[in-house]
């Protein structure tokens, strides 16, 4: 079967298609049979519903009718296009003259998600035919622009990004609508190294992005993203104001604190302090950022609790460190009495390697357990019971030599440069014997 292609845009189209999945081309006209007033394929020799042949004039007299209709009806469709628009117009009008002179407005841009997938695929077929995406980087935001005289969109404004904490950037492109086609043309890149970047509104706590904004009567693209720096909960998010019509990147405002997760698992940035504006347009992505939640700034109120809460944190560690140093000195003491005191073995995850074979100057077995004096004066044991390794802390320096007193009860005598020390590995006590 030959392969069928558009006749506008040249791409190929699947069998039975009635319009282009490319462009949109309509691809199969269509007429009303003269005798039972069928809809039919516009090239068909007879009516598959009456047999009635189909010359090329009779043909040519019902696509006229059928066209008169479709004019009338796309005449209606301007008509009411142009009665809402004009409304939505006043509407805008009214709502940017008596709201407050210092809020950015929103331009009249409502899209459907349906029309939000479709500029996706405009800007995406734009980057693959222009050979733009070849860098890897993924589609973040597909922002449609609408003309200030007919109302139509007729631009879109693009960001692809590549997230790599060794090596991350994003690119803006704007897409004019010429005919049928898409111009593109890349206006700014931008490197953001050492950071992974989160661009998805799903992901960061940014209903409002992307969106089209007016300010002083100019017109901007706002958007955001989050820095995310690697195994790292610090960060930042930038907040960006994209110039529509000069198509450059016009400012940028960072905001610096701890990315953390809202109740609704979207990520913000608690941040204690917020950047001191140095023009309008930075005050208002500050504006914009508080407004949407995208931060969260700690009261004053906030601010002293978590003081407070710290505060008592560190005097409950103190306390529990003097205490330690007391009980340490006590059982200084009971061992140099000759006592037996009790040890905190210092227990190392079996999973990490603590030494090899070459590292240790002795190995003895008995009562389930090894001892392992090392090189470097240390003594570790393994427990055949729980499966596990401890280190053993006899005070006095390190050790010269180790055997057991005891091979069934597991009792080590550990010699050091400054005496003899009993351990029992059972127990995890010891007591001084020389």
């Amino acid at each position: 079967m030959a392969e069928k292609r558009c006749p506008n845009c040249g791409n190929p189209v699947p069998q039975g298609s009635k319009f282009c999945n490319h462009c949109g081309c309509v691809l199969t006209a269509e007429i009303v049979c003269p005798n039972c007033k069928s809809t039919i394929p516009a090239d068909s020799a007879f009516c598959p519903a009456c047999r009635t042949a189909i010359t090329p004039g009779t043909a040519q007299a019902a696509a006229t009718q059928q066209e008169g209709k479709k004019s009338k009806g796309v005449l209606k469709y301007f008509v009411c296009a142009a009665i809402a628009a004009f409304i939505g117009l006043v509407v805008v009008r009214t709502l940017f003259f008596t709201g407050h002179p210092d809020e950015p407005t929103a331009a009249d841009v409502e899209v459907t998600d349906i029309d939000a997938g479709r500029y996706n695929d405009v800007f995406n077929n734009a980057l693959i035919k222009n050979n733009l995406k070849n860098d890897g980087d993924k589609i973040a935001y597909a922002c449609p622009v609408k003309n200030v005289t007919t109302g139509e969109v007729d631009k879109l404004i693009g960001v692809t990004y590549l997230s790599d904490a060794s090596h991350s950037f994003y690119k803006i492109f704007t897409l004019t609508l010429n005919g049928q086609e898409w111009d593109i043309k890349l206006n700014n890149q931008k490197y953001v190294d050492g950071y992974n970047l989160i661009f998805d509104p799903k992901s960061l706590r940014a209903e409002e992005i992307p969106a089209v904004v007016d300010i002083q009567g100019k017109r901007y693209m706002f958007f955001a993203y989050a820095c995310v720096p690697s195994n790292e909960e610090s960060g930042k998010i930038t907040t960006v104001y994209f110039d529509i019509d000069a198509q450059k990147e016009i400012r940028q405002v960072d905001f610096y604190g701890t990315l953390m997760r809202d109740m609704d698992g979207q990520m913000i940035l608690k941040c204690n302090s917020v950047p001191v504006g140095t023009g309008i347009l930075d005050n208002e992505l500050i504006k914009r950022a508080r407004s949407i939640g995208m931060l969260h700034v700690p009261t004053e109120e906030e601010l002293a609790r978590e003081k407070a809460e710290q505060e008592r944190l560190e005097a409950e560690k103190a306390e529990q460190e003097a205490e330690l140093a007391a009980q340490q000195a006590a059982d200084e003491q009971r061992f140099e009495s000759g006592e037996e005191v009790k040890v905190e073995a210092q227990q190392v995850d079996k999973n990490t390697p603590l030494f090899r074979a070459e590292d240790f100057s002795k190995k003895i077995k008995g009562g389930g357990y090894t001892v392992f004096m090392l090189k470097n004066g240390k003594v570790f044991a393994f427990s055949k019971s729980t499966n596990s390794t401890f280190e053993v802390h006899f005070g006095g320096g390190s050790a010269i030599d180790i055997g057991f007193e005891d091979s069934g009860a597991g009792i080590v005598n550990i010699r050091t440069s400054s005496g003899k020390v009993q351990y029992n590995l059972g127990s995890k006590t010891m007591r001084k014997v020389e």
